[in-house]
Formats: C-alpha cells, structure tokens, sequence
C-alpha cells in the first residue's frame, strides 16, 4: 500500500469548514474518547487516534508512531500531518535525514485512502536538509504546537483540547517514543514533565497571534466526547488573548 501523498501548496483543505471546531486530543490525563460528528473535526498526536472514532488530521513529528497506528487503525484516519523530514527514524536518534523522507517512511505503511501533507520545521533548517520552502515552515516544541500551527496555518480558528494537561503526565491508554533512543522503546511515564507548561504557553501564543479560539475541557474520567459536550462548551466566554476552560462534572 502506498500513501496519496500531497505538496502542501496544491491540497489548500478547501473541502473543510473551516468556521468548525477542532477537537484536538493530547495524551495528557484528561484525554478522553472522541465519538465522529459532522459537527466538528478532529485531530490527534502521537497515538491518540487509539481514542478517536475518526481522526480527519493526524498530526505527528516522528515517524516511529506510524506503526503504532496503522494497520490497526487505517481506515479511521483521513490524513497525516507530517514533516517533510520527519524526526526519529532510525531507531538510534532524533535525527532527521535527507534518506528519510515522509515519502519513504510512508510508503508500505499508509494506506492510498490516507492523504499525507508534509510542512517543514526548525530541525530541517538546522541540519542543512534540502527542504522544500513551499511548505508551510514552523518554529516548534511539540506536536501538539504543530497541530495548532499547521490547523491555523488552514485558516482554522476554534478550538477545543482534551489531554492538554500543563501539570504533563500521560493517559493510561497512552505512551510516548522518546526520540534519544530513537523511539524503539515505549514508555509510559514522560520524561520531560518539566516542558509541559513551556508548551501550554506557546500554544496559547499561536491562539492569541492567529485571533483563534481555544477551549481547554476536563471531562470526567468515563466521559466521551461527544456532539452534547460541544453544545454545552462552544458559547463560553474567552478572555482577551482568546483562551478559555472548561472543567466540567458529573
């Protein structure tokens, strides 16, 4: 199988709405299930499509993750989101190559029904990798920092979290490939807690410089997300940088 594979400057996502929520789902504790609507998208990181129903945007910066998700859950994602040279790879390091590319690291993996969209970010510039400059370019500490830039980058602009925990700490039904030992290894405890709330300001950043709309939810552990929770949530009030929570109970 191989991917259908897209230069960003020619797939403008033209076919989404882009006045839409996007529910964006981190591995933090308070990750909990996304129920598919046609009310709102959905996106995750790392291996959170485990608790998405549909995943439209699959938004990784390491190709170790591609395993952990597909085939198991090919015909549940509609793209990924990737760098056009994707961080560990080779089961050594973080290091991205020129060899290593998303269209070779896709290829077998990704289903033809998934459309992979590739943009760049620091590490290619860094490491003097021919990158194509008419992909989207971010400046990034995660990848839940390049979904907010690449779905803003679309013109997207509201937003809903659920697993974003600044505190850091992962769901149960989550883990993480650290990119030191090149991702050949899955923990289940972060290694790197103390970032958590470095990310949680920058992503906040993105929101106030693109006039977005984010709302963090907490919803208690055994509830899923669903078409009633964004009823409830889409109308809260935002303060001035367009931030806002939501800590709902039973």
């Amino acid at each position: 199988m191989q991917s259908s594979c897209i230069k960003e400057k020619g797939d403008k996502l033209n076919n989404y709405d882009k006045d839409k929520f996007v529910i964006l789902l981190c591995a933090g504790p308070t990750a909990r299930k996304i129920k598919a609507s046609e009310e709102y998208y959905t996106a995750g990181v790392n291996v959170t499509p485990k608790l998405i129903e549909k995943t439209n945007f699959w938004v990784i910066n390491d190709a170790c993750y591609l395993k952990d998700i597909f085939p198991e859950k090919r015909h549940h994602i509609e793209n990924v989101v990737m760098p056009q040279f994707p961080h560990t790879v080779n089961g050594v390091n973080f290091r991205p190559s020129a060899e290593n590319d998303y269209l070779s690291v896709t290829k077998g993996i990704v289903p033809k029904s998934v459309k992979v969209l590739p943009y760049n970010i620091q590490s290619a510039r860094n490491f003097n990798l021919p990158y194509d400059q008419s992909f989207p370019f971010f400046e990034i500490k995660s990848s839940s920092e390049a979904a907010f830039r690449w779905l803003t980058f679309h013109g997207f602009r509201n937003f809903i979290t659920l697993g974003h925990d600044p505190a850091g700490g992962y769901h149960t039904s989550q883990h993480s490939r650290p990119t030191r030992s090149g991702g050949h290894e899955a923990v289940k405890v972060p290694i790197d807690n103390d970032r958590y709330q470095e990310v949680h300001d920058r992503m906040r950043k993105v929101i106030h410089e693109t006039n977005s709309k984010w709302i963090r939810v907490v919803l208690p552990p055994e509830q899923t997300f669903q078409e009633q929770v964004l009823k409830s949530v889409r109308d809260t009030v935002y303060n001035n940088t367009g931030y806002a929570e939501v800590v709902i109970n039973l």
